[in-house]
């Protein structure tokens, strides 16, 4: 959350300008209940929510004889007192807690993997980690998406040994597809496999290339390739629609 957002769900509940003012000394100081902020950043802050021209010197007057704020620094800043802010936590904890992750579709539908909680979620994830344009984190996880899937056709089938190295472990991401590509019983669609080849240099350059960072168009480039491989494995695997 951020101060912008702070503010516009403080408004929201009805709370007077000048206890959003105090809000914005709470959020401030959340961290490290030394910091404060100066009468001028907080009007600042307030107008740039939409609310009309704020006078700061009014601003500074109140804050200085409300009880619950002191000096915090040389600058005319103010921070809240210890006994405000504990007061305060317990009003606006529910600020203080991290938001669940809205599922949007925008890569993967979640319906796909819906037969396997655990996937789930990391779908859910890849489809955050987009929204939120961070892209690296969203094709990492579409990789292990594969990578799960694949495990979970050939365990599916009763044949898991088969994608597992000498050392017993599941081989990586370009191991499983090169099981893949040579399985002559498993029968995987033109669509998919050609979805599992565009995707792996992108997987690969995410996880492994210290100087590579995905962006937008790269996730969109191979995203429905994505989704028709998503969908055909979580077949193949078993998953009840």
């Amino acid at each position: 959350m951020t101060e912008a957002e702070l503010l516009g769900a403080l408004h929201e509940q009805g709370v007077p300008i000048y206890e959003q003012a105090i809000g914005l000394l709470w959020w401030a100081g959340r961290n490290d209940p030394a910091m404060g902020l100066s009468a001028r950043a907080i009007c600042d802050l307030l107008e740039a929510t939409g609310l009309p021209k704020q006078n700061a010197s009014r601003l500074n007057g109140k804050l200085v004889d409300d009880r619950r704020t002191s000096k915090a620094g040389s600058s005319g800043e103010r921070r809240l007192h210890p006994r405000a802010r504990s007061e305060l936590n317990v009003t606006y904890k529910a600020f203080l807690a991290p938001k669940p992750v809205r599922d949007t579709s925008s890569v993967l539908p979640t319906a796909l993997v819906a037969a396997r909680g655990y996937l789930v979620k990391v779908v859910t994830q890849l489809n955050a980690a987009y929204d939120a344009q961070l892209y690296d984190c969203c094709a990492v996880m579409c990789r292990r998406t594969l990578e799960t899937l694949i495990i979970e056709v050939y365990e599916h089938v009763g044949r898991v040994d088969e994608i597992k190295g000498t050392d017993g472990h599941f081989l990586m991401f370009s191991g499983l597809l090169g099981v893949v590509e040579h399985d002559k019983k498993l029968s995987v669609g033109r669509n998919a496999m050609q979805g599992l080849r565009d995707f792996k240099k992108l997987g690969d350059l995410s996880a492994h290339n210290r100087r590579f960072n995905a962006r937008q168009d790269d996730i969109d480039r191979v995203r429905d390739g994505l989704r028709v491989a998503v969908e055909e494995l979580a077949h193949l695997a078993g998953f009840k629609p």
